[in-house]
């Protein structure tokens, strides 16, 4: 009997650490799938704090608002991914949402936690939050070995979370890695340190201050063989407005990256507390940044006539734009930055 009971509890742990193995594979697979684009587009995730609400009766809406701004990330803004911090309840919600729309077209969206309270882990693993991010602010690679990266990957791999590394970076130090084996020596080091391939890695460049005297700050290049094998996602912190976020975006696309992380720093500040203006914020942000319209005119300027009427058509709206009659193209009374309009994203 005692020998039937051991090889029970033997065959017991083992099933347990399959289907262990088994979920952590499938989190892998969705965060490839939504942080990757087989069409090979930018993926782009917003970052969100939900903030609870002090007020009363503010907080007895807290719930549909939650669960709405969900609803808005996965079918109006139509985003790859949503990383969130907040509450547990907060967060729990959020996935609920999500879970419901499990068999729909768009489905659940994997959500990642992006907060720094390890005690949460344990509850967001049962609520439905599939991956967390652990940053690791480093000079050099040889640091990486001195970071808290080892024992919270482990610490995440135990609850059934995926580890996403945040490498960040001062600007003189990214401007150092402009080979492309840069990358390819980082992640390496990583999947030495974790005991495997990340499920997705996250750079972060800090904004430099003196970026206006020594021009962009420098963006270290993925290589094609490397992204192709583990999404890679550049950090876009740059305040909304004057198509900033949009040529952030663009530059992290050119350097080879496969997404884009929409830091909750590009929110404008007066509405980071209102959940409803952060979701329409959200939806008309990526909704712009992932719409083709502005492409769809290129076709036009290849013809064989002896003059490119779109090249005349747009002389002569320059020509009357400049000579007044619509008025002063910067006198716009209709926009308030302060209360967060702004004139592209």
């Amino acid at each position: 009997m005692l020998i039937w009971s051991i090889v029970l509890s033997l065959i017991s742990v083992v099933s347990g650490l399959s289907a262990t193995s088994d979920h952590a594979e499938i989190l892998r697979s969705r965060l490839h799938q939504s942080l990757k684009s087989l069409s090979g587009k930018l993926t782009l995730s917003p970052e969100i704090d939900i903030v609870e609400p002090t007020d009363p009766t503010a907080l007895l809406l807290q719930t549909p608002a939650v669960r709405k701004l969900s609803d808005q990330l996965r079918t109006t803004a139509k985003a790859n991914a949503v990383w969130l911090s907040g509450t547990v309840s907060e967060i729990k919600t959020f996935c609920e949402e999500q879970e419901e729309s499990r068999g729909n077209f768009p489905g659940p969206l994997p959500i990642i936690y992006s907060g720094c309270d390890q005690t949460k882990w344990e509850e967001l693993a049962s609520s439905g939050v599939c991956a967390v991010m652990i940053s690791c602010d480093i000079a050099s690679l040889d640091d990486l070995m001195s970071t808290e990266l080892k024992k919270q990957s482990e610490k995440a791999l135990a609850l059934g979370l995926q580890p996403i590394p945040e490498i960040i970076l001062e600007a003189s130090t990214a401007s150092t890695w402009a080979d492309e084996t840069s990358m390819g020596n980082l992640v390496s080091d990583i999947t030495a340190i974790i005991g495997e391939e990340p499920a997705c890695l996250v750079l972060t460049i800090k904004e430099n201050n003196n970026a206006k005297e020594e021009g962009e700050t420098a963006i270290p290049q993925v290589p094609k063989t490397l992204s192709k094998k583990v999404p890679i996602l550049g950090s876009i912190s740059v305040m909304a407005g004057g198509n900033r976020i949009g040529a952030a975006t663009k530059r992290w696309k050119e350097a080879g990256y496969t997404g884009g992380i929409l830091r909750k720093a590009c929110l404008p500040s007066p509405f980071v507390q209102d959940l409803d203006l952060v979701g329409r914020f959200w939806s008309s942000c990526i909704e712009d940044l992932k719409s083709t319209k502005s492409k769809s005119f290129q076709f036009l300027t290849r013809n064989w006539m002896d003059k490119s009427m779109p090249l005349e058509w747009a002389k002569y709206q320059k020509s009357v734009i400049e000579s007044g009659a619509l008025g002063d193209p910067e006198d716009n009374a209709s926009i308030n930055s302060a209360n967060g309009d702004y004139m592209g994203f």
